[in-house]
């Protein structure tokens, strides 16, 4: 299958043209080219995946096939790849803020099948939100654009369907948060694309800088991504800014984007390029394409780093939409779950606890106490100016408490710690919670949290 024939039916499937059947043939095709070309090409797959028949392969023997993990990526490093670093047309890296950083070069086909999904759900939130004479839409994106594909990708995105796109990264030394608010002022910026906890942190911190972000700009729809975005977070970023959220697109460095946005809010999973599977939580088994547990990822591109059957450590939930559709919700990283009261609790479960109404809170941070062997949350929230505190403090405490079974604190804080901001980028859990009760989980990921803090705050 050549580019040509990826892009046709990348654009059926988007126009609703293809069937249940075509799309399991062409899963099934794409599965066994993509775990030939693997084979053929990759010294780590080649040798990972010698006992897979690619010819004879079917769906159903997906679960036969080996998993690739995190560690695989760290481990095997460029043996992964394809071919070498000058066969792809753009080269790129993960963060390594989790951990060691991993190559992640795009051939021309991985990034051009990979930005097209892209684009197609940037053109249908576009037409949701403008109309014919409206101002043309100018879309900011505030993300970092070093070895990062997120800025490249919507500069691509945003050419193809015809609507202004800036960088504008507001902890990069040469534009400041000063200087950020003057060109969102300037261009009458109105669509931004951005983690929720910069968002939050930005709107926060607009008053210093003598803007409103709700009377002064001219947003009319935020695009999040780089962390989970809760229902109640969306709330919370749709009060504060006066726009219309989405949970833009879910991806990474290292896999692509494989989840993206309905106008409708809602999310999908890009089939024609990827396999979803979801795994069981506690045995680590295949559930099936639809099910609770941690997301799996098989890119069926045959570029320049597929990864076959890769562990993502996120928890979603696929199921089936009243039209017959998969749709994806998130919940955070299966690494993010805290015990609490005995049980596990995930991101989402906590979040939505917390941010209880979003007229009246901007952000939270949790620590996690024992007292006398029993769990105590104490949380601490930044107020809206005109928020009824002691009703606030009620209110958290009061829906902790009935949820999760232990008593619960709360404290108002004036300035919350920036890692809340851009800690998110590095997990949900390193930026909002501090759990006294064990020691610093993982050393690599605080270190990271507290540099990207600390690069925030110089910036400020």
């Amino acid at each position: 299958m050549d580019a040509t024939e990826w892009r046709d039916f990348i654009n059926r499937w988007d126009t609703d043209k293809v069937s249940t059947e075509e799309l399991a043939d062409w899963h099934e095709r794409s599965l066994r080219n993509v775990v030939r070309h693997v084979k053929d090409r990759s010294p780590f797959y080649r040798k990972r995946l010698a006992g897979i028949d690619a010819d004879n392969l079917t769906l159903a023997d997906l679960g036969e096939i080996p998993y690739t993990t995190k560690d695989d990526l760290r481990d095997a490093m460029y043996d992964l790849l394809c071919g070498g670093v000058g066969d792809a047309a753009f080269f790129f890296t993960t963060t390594g803020t989790t951990g060691r950083s991993t190559p992640c070069p795009k051939a021309e086909i991985d990034f051009d099948l990979d930005v097209l999904p892209m684009a197609q759900a940037l053109d249908k939130v576009v037409k949701e939100h403008f109309n014919e004479g409206d101002p043309r839409p100018v879309l900011a994106v505030i993300a970092p654009n070093e070895l990062h594909m997120a800025c490249l990708s919507m500069s691509f995105a945003a050419k193809q369907i015809g609507i202004t796109k800036l960088d504008l990264f507001p902890i990069s030394p040469v534009i400041g948060f000063d200087r950020f608010f003057e060109v969102m002022l300037e261009l009458k910026v109105n669509m931004i694309l951005c983690s929720p906890g910069l968002l939050m942190a930005l709107a926060e911190m607009s008053e210093t800088y003598g803007v409103d972000v709700r009377a002064d700009l001219s947003l009319r729809c935020l695009l999040t991504t780089g962390e989970m975005c809760t229902d109640s977070m969306k709330a919370l970023l749709e009060e504060t800014w006066g726009a219309t959220a989405y949970d833009f697109m879910y991806g990474s460095q290292e896999a692509g984007v494989s989840i993206r946005t309905n106008p409708d809010g809602s999310l999908v999973p890009v089939q024609p390029t990827y396999l979803l599977e979801v795994l069981d939580l506690d045995t680590g088994k295949t559930l099936g394409f639809e099910g609770y547990g941690e997301l799996c990822l098989t890119t069926l591109i045959p570029g320049i780093k597929p990864l076959i059957r890769y562990r993502t450590g996120d928890l979603v939930e696929i199921s089936r939409s009243s039209s017959g559709s998969l749709t994806v919700r998130q919940f955070g990283r299966a690494k993010d779950m805290v015990n609490i009261g005995g049980h596990k609790r995930t991101a989402a479960e906590i979040e939505n606890e917390i941010l209880v109404d979003p007229t009246l809170v901007y952000g939270y941070e949790l620590e996690i106490q024992s007292d006398g062997g029993q769990d105590r949350l104490l949380v601490r929230v930044k107020a809206k100016n005109d928020a009824d505190k002691n009703r606030l403090k009620a209110l958290i405490a009061g829906r902790l408490t009935t949820a999760f079974g232990v008593p619960a604190d709360v404290e108002i804080h004036p300035l919350l710690d920036m890692r809340t901001a851009t800690g998110a980028w590095v997990s949900w859990k390193t930026a909002r919670v501090k759990d006294v009760r064990i020691a610093v989980a993982d050393e690599i990921e605080d270190r990271s949290a507290a540099d990207l803090a600390r690069a925030a705050n110089e910036a400020i």
